[in-house]
């Protein structure tokens, strides 16, 4: 059995950011602490987003997956944030900057591409059902856990 990919530290409920970097600085931390991601591993999720912008224009609630490169990361982990109040963040593959509200976000925090791709194709096949969204929005850490656990399975 592998290790599981997100733990009750890496999910964060409500929370109050201003924008992208703001939220990323925050949810990172316990990333940083456990020795998970390097140092610059917010500063580089940040970067990577400003070329390459993550937000998905899903229904009803808007959501992101943030990433960087492997090299910047030790251990596999998703951070799960739900945000207070929306941000705005560019939709992935618009050519003309459209941008959304975001309310959900997967921080991925992956070694390998092959495991990117593995947990990419787990939250897309998530995303189209609003109901899911809509439970992960509202939930707590606990329901968010279960959520993660048994129906991403992370």
């Amino acid at each position: 059995m592998s290790e599981a990919l997100t733990n009750a530290k890496n999910i964060f409920v409500n929370v109050e950011a201003k924008d992208f970097p703001e939220l990323i600085n925050i949810i990172a931390q316990p990333l940083i602490e456990d020795q998970d991601v390097v140092a610059e591993y917010p500063e580089q999720v940040i970067k990577r987003e400003e070329g390459f912008p993550t937000g998905l224009p899903t229904e009803p609630i808007g959501v992101a997956i943030p990433h960087t490169d492997a090299k910047f990361v030790h251990n596999n982990r998703v951070t799960i944030a739900t945000l207070k109040n929306p941000i705005q963040m560019e939709v992935m593959g618009g050519m003309d900057d459209t941008k959304i509200d975001v309310s959900i976000v997967f921080l991925l925090a992956l070694g390998q591409s092959n495991k990117q791709l593995n947990i990419l194709q787990k939250l897309m096949g998530i995303l189209p059902k609003a109901e899911l969204l809509e439970r992960i929005k509202q939930g707590t850490k606990e329901e968010i856990y279960q959520i993660a656990r048994e129906e991403i399975k992370l």
